[in-house]
């Protein structure tokens, strides 16, 4: 037979255990209630759906906007093309230059300074699809338009 002592040892550590675990979900219980004024679950339960809810629509507009603003960024100057160089045998040093701003679809602006001994001239070319339509281009030029779309 078994001595009455570990009897009422095992009953106590019985009790213990279910005190421990009875606390813990009595806490669980009022965090989950602790934004609802009626202290029941299905309250509590309701209003956990609607948050859900709208954290969901929350998340589908902000979504719908990143992609928006995406589509919108791909029209913005992001790529650079720079050189510089000498396109006259008379003058010393690459004084010279062209620059191609292009966004993600290849349109854009180049802008070319040629720079002799006598005056500078500043050109400005339109860029549509990575190609500059209707102008001649140096090979600087090419060059430049190639660096910037890499």
């Amino acid at each position: 037979m078994i001595p009455t002592i570990y009897i009422y040892g095992i009953f106590a550590l019985w009790l213990v255990i279910i005190t421990i675990l009875l606390v813990r979900m009595l806490l669980h219980y009022r965090r989950l209630t602790a934004d609802v004024s009626k202290k029941d679950l299905i309250s509590s339960l309701n209003q956990l759906i609607s948050v859900s809810e709208r954290n969901s629509e929350d998340l589908k507009n902000l979504s719908e906007k990143l992609n928006k603003e995406t589509e919108e960024n791909k029209r913005h100057f992001q790529h650079l093309g720079f050189k510089r160089y000498n396109p006259f045998t008379d003058t010393g040093g690459d004084q010279s230059f062209s620059v191609v701003l292009i966004d993600d679809f290849g349109d854009g602006i180049m802008i070319s300074s040629l720079h002799s001994r006598e005056n500078t001239r500043l050109y400005a070319k339109k860029i549509d699809g990575g190609k500059v339509v209707g102008q001649a281009l140096s090979s600087e030029e090419q060059e430049v338009i190639k660096q910037a779309q890499k």
